[in-house]
């Protein structure tokens, strides 16, 4: 039981369907794989109570099916259904960005370059890169103050790791690169220009698909 926090304000089941959720994104759990809620039970030391109350709300997530009478299943990857979750978080984001640019402060642009400035980095690492992006893009969501925006992007998120993960490195980008489109991103949003700011936002996201 040592991956649980049992003094944690989170909820067994939260903490569970976390633990399975990044096991899916890191591709641990594969597609198409069988989620044994005993084995998941035993391994963690818990009852079987809030892991099959953390299967049903990665199933509300998309990331298992349940088939009646065989059990709960990793989702496959269908990169029709990808283009249009890469598409909405797009739409959210570039929403997210068209509230938030009239506000924007250079005390919020500095988070930003912080967490761009923290994408240098001479060797690979694919989950120190992964973590950086979401942080960054995780925070020009937050500012928008949307609880429906967070939540959905959320959970589009995680179909979006997991889809890079599965096929890194076919799509990988150099971390030099990384640090140089965020890098981008902000200058265009110092400018304040709404439309580009959409435009170049929508286009870094969509060119995982395209």
């Amino acid at each position: 039981m040592d991956r649980l926090k049992e003094d944690s304000s989170i909820s067994l089941k939260d903490q569970v369907k976390k633990i399975i959720r990044d096991e899916i994104i890191m591709n641990k759990l594969k597609p198409g794989e069988r989620i044994v809620e005993t084995e998941v039970a035993k391994r963690l030391g818990i009852s079987q109570v809030p892991v099959r109350e953390a299967l049903r709300g990665l199933e509300e997530e998309g990331l298992i099916r349940t088939v009646k009478y065989k059990g709960a299943f990793v989702t496959e990857i269908n990169k029709t259904e990808m283009y249009h979750i890469f598409s909405l978080r797009a739409s959210i984001e570039t929403e997210a960005i068209e509230i938030i640019t009239p506000n924007l402060t250079n005390q919020k642009l500095g988070v930003l370059y912080d967490i761009v400035e923290q994408m240098k980095n001479e060797k690979p690492d694919y989950l120190l890169q992964a973590k950086l992006d979401m942080e960054f893009h995780r925070t020009i969501i937050a500012w928008a103050e949307i609880a429906t925006f967070d939540r959905i992007w959320s959970m589009l998120n995680s179909h979006i790791q997991r889809y890079i993960t599965i096929l890194n490195p076919e799509i990988r980008i150099l971390p030099e690169e990384v640090h140089t489109y965020h890098l981008e991103l902000v200058e265009v949003l110092k400018q304040k220009d709404i439309q580009r700011s959409k435009e170049v936002f929508r286009q870094h996201i969509m060119k995982m698909v395209l």
